[in-house]
């Protein structure tokens, strides 16, 4: 027999087929054992469980039929008066003895992920997520006795989200995992860690714009509903994206990436001779006369401008497949810079 909590609580056998439990008190029975399965709970605990304070004095009779009436559903194929296999007598209560729980089934699955690779991690993770089917205990989601469980369930939950996503990162498919983070920060818009994560897939997709907009959106809700700051995980992640931080490890769509100019350098020009010994004085040459005036030169090309100069080699740059001398990959915009003599 398998039991489910993470939903409304049902107990199906081998076949899938769904066990007849009964009216709300004979649930509310079998949740109080499931809360800590494995564990013995004692009569005043179900008691209080059914009745709150003020238990009626035919209470204790009414818990014993509803044991029955469960051992009878849990185990349909029992023998009468034999002894039962699963909800067992034991001072100074009664015992749940299985685990075969889908609650605890899934803590151990996440646990699992957190020693496991990337991909070995994300299957134990879908299967853990595979296990919910809603609220957590759902019609006894308010009872005392299931608060602090139900808080802990859905706080692993939100965990194995935040770890499915940062497997997918790590495989490099952050497109897979962008709506199930935008559904995830709408349920639980005070928690950082899914704007970051959030913001880094869209980053990654090459989204920069709205990977901002996403934490400056959580920075507003912050500051609105609870008066408070960003943290520094959602601050620094900000100032990275800002500033495309090699941190990120940002794997951008080809669409997204920044052209590549390649540019060969002009060979360095060879070095002048070495000056020799100079020639030993002659006598001065006899003035002759002056030379007729000539027309005027015609004037010599310009000198280059270096920033003309890189413009107008950048198109035999980029239609260049290669060549001789070192070469230099310029990511972004062409920035051409000259040290002047």
């Amino acid at each position: 027999m398998e039991f489910r909590v993470l939903g409304p609580v049902e107990a199906r056998d081998d076949t899938g087929r769904a066990a007849a439990l009964g009216g709300p008190r004979p649930r509310t029975v079998l949740a109080r054992l499931l809360a800590v399965p494995g564990a013995v709970v004692s009569t005043d605990a179900l008691l209080h469980a059914l009745y709150g304070d003020m238990p009626p004095p035919s209470a204790l009779p009414s818990l014993h039929s509803y044991v029955s009436h469960l051992r009878r559903a849990l185990e349909p194929g029992r023998r009468p008066r034999s002894r039962p296999a699963l909800l067992v007598s034991r001072p100074p209560g009664y015992l749940l003895a299985t685990e075969q729980v889908d609650a605890v089934r899934f803590t151990a699955l996440v646990d699992q992920a957190e020693r496991q690779p990337p991909r070995a991690a994300l299957a134990c993770l879908e299967e853990a997520l595979h296990l919910w089917r809603g609220q957590p205990y759902a019609e006894f989601d308010d009872q005392p006795w299931a608060v602090a469980e139900v808080r802990r369930l859905n706080e692993s939950r939100l965990v194995a989200v935040e770890r499915h996503a940062r497997a997918l990162l790590a495989l490099r498919r952050p497109d897979a995992v962008i709506a199930t983070l935008e559904a995830e920060t709408t349920a639980n818009p005070l928690r950082e860690r899914l704007w970051c994560l959030l913001a880094l897939s869209l980053y990654r997709t090459g989204r920069q714009a709205e990977a901002l907009g996403v934490l400056r959106r959580a920075g507003r809700l912050l500051a609105d509903q609870l008066g408070l700051d960003p943290g520094p995980e959602l601050r620094a992640l900000e100032r990275d994206i800002l500033h495309h931080a090699d941190t990120l490890g940002a794997d951008l769509h080809p669409a997204a990436e920044h052209d590549t100019v390649t540019l060969t350098p002009a060979p360095a020009p060879a070095p002048a001779p070495a000056p020799g010994p100079a020639p030993a004085p002659g006598p001065a040459p006899a003035p002759g006369p002056a030379p007729a005036p000539g027309p005027a030169p015609a004037p010599g090309p310009a000198p280059a401008s270096p920033l003309r100069e890189c413009a107008l080699r950048r198109p035999a740059a980029l239609r260049r497949a290669g060549g001789a001398g070192p070469e230099l990959s310029v990511r972004g915009r062409t920035v051409c810079r000259w040290r002047h003599p």
